[in-house]
């Protein structure tokens, strides 16, 4: 998985991201933009890698 975080510093945003579970005090929350995730396995002998890219179909690649 690749992408970007941004660090959310407004409180008032970050307070949308908090469950109660919080410790006491000031928390650090992130925003993720992910920008693609790959998946690798072994099917029969081959290498196969899965490519999922935003707005775009999963491409796979077989290697042997």
């Amino acid at each position: 998985m690749s992408g970007v975080a941004f660090e959310v510093t407004d409180p008032e945003e970050k307070k949308t991201y908090a469950t109660g579970g919080e410790p006491p005090g000031d928390f650090h929350a992130f925003r993720l933009d992910i920008r693609e995730v790959v998946l690798t396995a072994v099917e029969d002998g081959e290498l196969v890698v899965r490519l999922r890219r935003p707005g775009l179909p999963v491409k796979t690649f077989r290697r042997t």
